[in-house]
């Protein structure tokens, strides 16, 4: 069954937030944070690398329209006992935009899996947000050996069962040369409820006005196109949502088989910024003995 028109177009509109070669591995007695460029299928991506400790490394993926920086908090908090990674997705931040203008989520975890490799490391926890649930869906089907646990924040799940008249209308508007930059600000303006800190609404504002309009067109149409279901069979451990209390989108990555759910109340969709300590003791909690 198709999701419905009027949820559709609610969620829809809810998920739009010199070449350095690192070293194989990380020092295990630093946690002195390392920024470089890894070469991507497409081009360059921005590396945030650091942390101490032999527990399993965490990889975390940003949603549309951020980038590694609204991790802030957890890799500060986990880099205190393990490695903790967060790059800049294709076109976001300082990774470079590709110049065929291939946003199809599958080559989005191809990057994903060129910072891993490049990195050497080769297996771990994965962490997204929003749009990058769907990246972390599709890598589960491409490298489910790598994978320690999962975890989807306030993420993405199926969106390929969306109302077509719904999806259709939106691509329109956001695919017309008149939607631009102030248009697109302003529609994430409208995304960042009112149980937003005043802090959390500057930061995903900020970051949405240095993002491309064509950009994020053109990621929404691939994420409502691609179907997780086979992917995430794949990988049969561990996989658990941490969700906005009170969301019942039919959507969200909860909704996956095999997804444990958890929530936090009174935050808005950008949780890690609204409640950082909440979503840290979320995820001490998966981690724990991995």
């Amino acid at each position: 069954m198709r999701i419905g028109l009027l949820a559709a177009c609610a969620w829809f509109a809810a998920c739009a937030g010199a070449q350095q070669r690192p070293d194989a591995a990380l020092p295990k007695s630093s946690a002195e944070e390392k920024l470089m460029f890894v070469q991507g299928p497409a081009g360059r991506l921005r590396v945030s690398d650091g942390g101490q400790g032999n527990a399993l490394p965490v990889v975390f993926v940003h949603g549309l329209g951020s980038n590694w920086m609204v991790w802030r908090e957890q890799l500060d908090h986990f880099r205190k006992t393990r490695r903790a990674v967060a790059y800049d997705q294709r076109a976001h931040g300082e990774s470079d935009a590709p110049k065929d203008s291939d946003y199809k989520i599958q080559s989005m975890a191809a990057d994903l899996h060129a910072v891993v490799a490049s990195l050497g490391i080769d297996r771990f926890l994965l962490v997204g947000h929003s749009m990058a649930g769907t990246v972390v869906s599709a890598y589960q089907g491409r490298y489910p050996d790598s994978l320690a646990g999962v975890v989807y924040v306030d993420a993405v799940g199926d969106m390929s069962r969306l109302d077509r008249d719904a999806v259709a209308a939106v691509e329109k508007r956001e695919s017309s040369p008149d939607y631009g930059t102030e248009q697109m600000v302003a529609d994430y303006g409208h995304m960042v409820s009112p149980k937003a800190r005043p802090q959390t609404r500057k930061a995903v504002l900020d970051a949405a006005s240095r993002f491309s309009p064509r950009a994020f067109a053109a990621i929404r149409s691939s994420m409502v196109r691609y179907d997780p279901m086979l992917d995430v069979e794949r990988y049969r451990g561990p996989k658990l949502a941490v969700e906005v209390e009170g969301n019942e989108f039919p959507g969200m990555a909860s909704h996956l088989p095999g997804v444990k759910r958890e929530t936090i109340p009174g935050v808005s969709h950008w949780l890690m910024l609204d409640d950082p300590a909440a979503l840290d003791a979320k995820l001490d909690a998966f981690f724990a003995g991995r």
